[in-house]
């Protein structure tokens, strides 16, 4: 088996941190193919905006809206993808101290406008029920630290009441941040992707988020959606070697101590 290690006594693999790169590298591959249409609805937000300063002329709804095309595209291009859009920081929308531009697959989702609804959602500061993005941590630690993140998995009772995870990039623009483009991924078609590569891991293994959540395993010792007590560490009892996936997600891949545990 690929990536396999063999004990000492000839018998079951035991599994190391070399062992966990490819199947990591496939992790990180599958994470950074979503970025990378994010990247481009970035580039189109921050050009629109651009564009719009040297005229004299400020972002208001409409024009934002030219940015339609280029999102119903990116989001044709993520078959996972629940929702694809831009969140537009306080001020950068003419009159607005929220606004999104976020679309939702309605269909077959072929490339149609008519495969695609926008969300609405009330941002009205002076409402009970406000969906306040300024505080969630995928607006915040984008606008904090300027770096790509990954939010979830988490149930989106504010969209579509699905497990979702949700990706976001900043859109930055002469050092100004104009705001995050960001996808909502749905688990239930990207957890059967994660979890063929967690199958080539010569060992029980599970993908964990930063916070301990797990986010696939390829064992029913760990259940998808539960937080473990601790994060692993090599070593630990538990898991014996302990890779990071990188791309900005704050995962690990971790496999366990005993390799002979049930998979």
């Amino acid at each position: 088996m690929r990536g396999e290690v063999t004990g000492r006594d000839g018998g079951q693999p035991t599994v190391t941190a070399a062992s966990l790169a490819e199947p990591g590298t496939a992790i990180r591959a599958a994470i950074d193919a979503i970025f990378d249409p994010l990247a481009l609805i970035a580039v189109a937000f921050a050009a629109e905006r651009r564009t719009c300063r040297a005229a004299g002329d400020e972002l208001t709804p409409d024009r934002l809206s030219v940015l339609r095309d280029t999102i119903w595209l990116q989001l044709s291009r993520l078959p996972a993808a629940d929702g694809v859009g831009i969140v537009a920081a306080p001020g950068v929308v003419a009159g607005k101290e929220r606004h999104l531009e976020w679309w939702q697959r309605t269909g077959a989702s072929e490339g149609n406008p008519e495969d695609y609804a926008r969300i609405r959602l009330n941002l009205d500061p002076e409402s009970v029920d406000l969906y306040d993005y300024l505080e969630m941590d995928w607006f915040t630690v984008p606008r904090r630290e300027g770096r790509r993140y990954v939010y979830g998995p988490y149930i989106d009772f504010s969209g579509a009441d699905r497990y979702v995870l949700t990706l976001t990039i900043p859109v930055i623009d002469d050092r100004e941040f104009l705001g995050v483009a960001g996808a909502d991924m749905r688990m239930s078609h990207l957890e059967p992707e994660l979890l063929a590569i967690l199958r080539s891991v010569p060992a029980p293994a599970a993908l964990v988020t930063g916070e301990r959540r797990v986010v696939a395993a390829n064992s029913p010792r760990w259940i998808a959606g539960t937080r473990l007590p601790r994060l692993p560490a090599p070593g630990d009892g538990e898991f014996a070697a302990v890779t990071e996936i990188g791309a900005d997600s704050g995962w690990l891949l971790a496999a366990a101590a005993d390799p002979t545990s049930p998979r």
